[in-house]
């Protein structure tokens, strides 16, 4: 998404989030303390934990959660980022057990789903915000689980008649900031490849937990960069082609996009419309006149 487009659709998402944004005396010292987690070795969680169906709480044993209805593993908030939770500021947000129902019962202008976008766009842009070192903490996140969550939690607003109406720039500010894709074989080739390397690379450890917790594009150059640290050359070719795999998940066909878009529309009301686009696009033979 060009800067100027994305720096737009971010505002948008500020307003929104301080039509009902918290007020407190303690904004100085909550402040320090999200100062404090961007350089904390566990950022806004204090330890991991298994959070099941039914409510209970566990250690990260295996298969913890299982008498209990199933769960998922991930970071535990600290104290102080729940006492910041509290307060109306939705920090260190996990999508594997989110509520979406009752995230969007909760305020009419939708003022926590905005703040969490907010974040979302400052990990991004201020080199992970208060998770800049919880990234590398094992265990805090599980990918193909917030994954999971966040398309659930997407495809449920496209069901909804206002957010492909009215608040459709907002829908589409959510979809241009949460990682949504769904698993595949080429993801976990990669979480794979990564934990191989770490197992004979003990320096390797600190990526391949970001790679299996919060994987990003950019994780692609880190692993380059990681690459060219190494004294035996002969070993960087794993890391290159882990690299470029990372590379491959990110990249997109638009031909084989469109394709699948045509097929799902094709029992719908908007199938004509999207059936008249593919063909465009094909006639159009190139990316140049595609854009005309």
């Amino acid at each position: 998404m060009p800067g100027a487009s994305r720096a737009a659709l971010f505002l948008v998402g500020v307003l929104m989030a301080a039509v009902a944004a918290p007020v407190s005396a303690d904004l100085p010292t909550w402040r320090s303390w999200v100062e404090e987690m961007k350089t904390a070795p566990r950022g806004p969680f204090a330890r991991i934990r298994w959070f099941c169906e039914d409510g209970a709480v566990l250690p990260p044993t295996p298969g913890a959660c299982k008498p209990h209805g199933g769960g998922h593993q991930h970071g535990e908030w600290s104290e102080r980022t729940a006492t910041l939770r509290a307060a109306g500021y939705q920090i260190a947000t996990f999508f594997a057990d989110l509520d979406a129902d009752a995230l969007l019962a909760a305020d009419p202008t939708h003022a926590p789903l905005a703040q969490i976008l907010v974040e979302r766009y400052l990990v991004q842009a201020d080199d992970g915000w208060i998770l800049r070192q919880a990234r590398y903490y094992r265990g805090a996140f599980q990918e193909e689980d917030e994954r999971r969550g966040a398309r659930e939690l997407l495809l449920k607003l496209a069901a909804q008649r206002e957010w492909v109406g009215f608040r459709y720039l907002f829908l589409r500010t959510a979809a241009s900031l949460i990682p949504h894709g769904a698993e595949s074989g080429s993801a976990k080739a990669v979480r794979q490849l990564s934990a191989t390397l770490s197992e004979r690379d003990p320096g390797f450890v600190p990526l391949r937990n970001k790679i299996h917790g919060r994987l990003e594009r950019g994780d692609a150059e880190a692993v380059e960069a990681y690459a060219a640290t190494l004294v035996d050359t002969a070993r960087r070719g794993d890391y290159l082609q882990l690299a470029g795999d990372i590379r491959a998940l990110y990249a997109v066909d638009l031909d084989a996009a469109l394709t699948a878009l045509t097929k799902t529309a094709a029992a719908r009301p908007v199938a004509g419309r999207v059936a008249e686009l593919a063909r465009s696009w094909q006639a159009a033979g190139d990316d140049a006149s595609r854009l005309h």
